[in-house]
């Protein structure tokens, strides 16, 4: 009797073990987003993609931001997240903006396509992630570009006019991106004709010049009668220098691993 009392108790043990687990998952996974700001949802409870932690952004600036950002955002299925704060605690800049973009769950699709852009007005440092698809297209050279389009706003405290112009930045990246990737027929043909006719050109040029070219039906007239070398020397008249450029390194993404496991891009700086 006891050891069927004692089965059922271990029987009762593992089915609410079982039933907690789910519950006890979400917790796991925002683990890690321990010591950071909250992020922000819309009334759905879809993620707002504008964090202003530091209050450097009224509501207005904030909802056109948003607003900015979810058009891009629609167009490309690649996530653009701002966040500002006003302490990074125990993490660097870097870990802040890995570890908020991963454990709050942004992104797009499977690998979680995004980038996100993350100020701390403390220190005055900024940090770009780029997640999945967003490491090719943002590359280093790429975020270079980003910064330098909105740094002036950054450092003059115009801090709504240097987010938008980084997302208006990121939309002409991602724009670009599509039509490198697109293979687009109509432009190839136009672009393969237009070869063709500059290439017939000078090859007309040429034939035009040879009118008075005939056919010579003897070698007579390629001859030197009475040619006589007496005296052979070599004289050095010149030199010449051939110079190539150094090729340059192949423009791509320098990567790196988060707390969370999770792949990214990024660069860091100060404004």
């Amino acid at each position: 009797m006891n050891y069927k009392r004692k089965l059922n108790y271990v029987s009762l043990m593992i089915i609410c073990m079982v039933l907690i687990m789910p519950m006890l998952l979400p917790l796991c996974v925002k683990a890690g987003a321990e010591g950071m700001v909250t992020p922000v949802y819309y009334d759905d409870g879809s993620l707002f993609p504008v964090v202003d932690a530091a209050e450097l952004l009224t509501d207005e600036e904030e909802n056109a931001l948003a607003e900015h950002i979810s058009r891009v955002e629609s167009q490309y299925n690649s996530a653009i997240v701002i966040v500002t704060v006003d302490t990074l605690g125990d993490r660097t800049v870097e870990m802040y903006g890995d570890d908020f973009y991963d454990y709050n769950g942004y992104g797009y699709g499977n690998s979680h396509d995004g980038i996100l852009f993350l100020i701390d007005i403390t220190s005055r440092k900024w940090h770009i992630t780029t997640t999945g698809s967003a490491i090719e297209v943002f590359t280093d050279s790429a975020q270079e570009t980003l910064i330098d389009d909105c740094k002036s706003d950054l450092s003059a405290g115009n801090y709504y006019a240097a987010f938008d112009e980084f997302v208006s930045s990121c939309e002409h990246r991602l724009k670009s991106d599509v039509e490198y990737r697109t293979f687009n027929l109509p432009k190839f043909i136009i672009c393969l004709i237009a070869g063709f006719i500059l290439a017939l050109i000078p090859l007309f040029i040429f034939i035009m010049q040879l009118k008075t070219v005939h056919r010579e039906t003897g070698a007579s007239n390629y001859t030197q009668k009475g040619l006589s070398l007496t005296h052979r020397s070599d004289r050095f008249i010149r030199k010449s220098v051939v110079r190539s450029a150094k090729p340059k390194e192949s423009s791509g993404s320098s990567t790196h691993t988060g707390s969370s496991g999770t792949s990214h891009g990024g660069s860091s700086g100060s404004f």
